[in-house]
């Protein structure tokens, strides 16, 4: 068991640094706390440019959208959905404020080390291998679904200029948001936990929470299997690596490559940033994954788990310690 769920090193360092002072429920309701609190700090700093947006070009429209009849609310929202492609990237990369959040918590209460946090030496490198792993991951999904004859690519003529531009542009908001999640459920959290508990309860708990929140609590979905698969790999991931810098690579690159590198929409309804277009089957949404794409599809899980019996079986990158490591006999108390 220790070598297909080792101990790595950050952990033993953030048992040598940190006091727990909560229960495990204890610093589940902190991480959801610090998720929700830095998510109203994201939509409050994605609301300036918004506002500038409303105010400039459609100030008439809100203008009739406020004193027409009808519910101002569901006329706001109707006017929010036709926000340019550009305030895309924006969103992705106002979720830095979820990575600010887990630092400042590490290391202002928590007391801890950034290198505790899976901050260590080797980012680059590391980030590097996440990234081509991360497209893998993504490439392979897209590859069963054409071999099962969900998706082919359109005919579109190839993006244009502006696609490309907004599309780097999202890749960025992709590197930072796959980062602040990542500091969050698996370089915060999980090794918090691991102080007290032996390491699989840390991984599922980190890995529930992760889907959860990430899937709007649908984890019963195929959309909301599927993150939890990912985030499955991507604890298991961290545990063999010692390191969180790759799994912030994979997270980037599985939203990037699922969600801007192709377009899954049905055909004749590609819209938003894209840089191939995939026409799906609309009779085979269990392969296409419908209006969910690749995420929510039976070629996710596929690939998923042979991912996840694929990174059981790797080796560990280092040793890890198996004294000190904080009660990894200990039994959990959940209170």
């Amino acid at each position: 068991m220790n070598r297909m769920l080792p101990r790595p090193r950050f952990w033993a360092l953030t048992a040598a640094q940190y006091k727990p002072r909560f229960t495990m429920l204890g610093e589940l309701l902190i991480m959801m706390l610090l998720y929700y609190l830095s998510a109203l700090a994201s939509s409050l700093l994605l609301s300036i440019p918004m506002s500038a947006w409303l105010l400039g070009t459609h100030s008439a429209d809100l203008v009739e959208t406020m004193t027409g009849e009808g519910s101002p609310q569901t006329a706001l929202l109707a006017l929010m959905e036709q926000m340019p492609d550009w305030m895309i990237p924006i969103s992705l990369f106002t979720s830095f404020t979820m990575g600010v959040a887990a630092i400042v918590y590490s290391r202002a209460f928590q007391k801890r080390s950034l290198e505790s946090m899976g901050l260590g030496k080797g980012g680059f490198g590391e980030y590097a291998l996440g990234f081509l792993v991360g497209l893998v991951l993504i490439g392979g999904v897209v590859a069963l679904g054409v071999t099962a004859g969900g998706w082919h690519l359109a005919s579109s003529g190839g993006p244009e200029r502006s696609q490309v531009l907004l599309a780097l542009a999202a890749l960025g908001g992709c590197m930072v948001r796959g980062a602040a999640l990542e500091l969050l459920f698996r370089g915060c959290f999980a090794p918090a936990l691991g102080v007290r508990y032996p390491v699989v309860f840390p991984l599922l708990l980190s890995s529930f929470a992760s889907a959860m929140l990430q899937s709007g609590g649908s984890v019963l979905s195929m959309e909301g299997l599927n993150a939890l698969l990912l985030a499955l790999f991507l604890g298991i991931w961290v545990l063999k690596r010692g390191r969180i810098w790759s799994a912030c690579a994979i997270q980037a690159a599985w939203s990037f490559g699922s969600t801007f590198l192709f377009d899954f929409a049905p055909a004749e309804e590609h819209a938003g940033i894209r840089l191939l277009d995939m026409d799906a089957d609309p009779f085979r949404a269990l392969l296409t994954g419908g209006s969910s794409g690749p995420q929510g599809s039976i070629c996710a899980v596929i690939v998923l788990l042979a991912a996840l019996a694929l990174v059981l079986a790797m080796k560990p990158r280092e040793d890890f310690p198996l004294q000190g490591s904080g009660g990894n006999e200990q039994a959990p108390n959940f209170l």
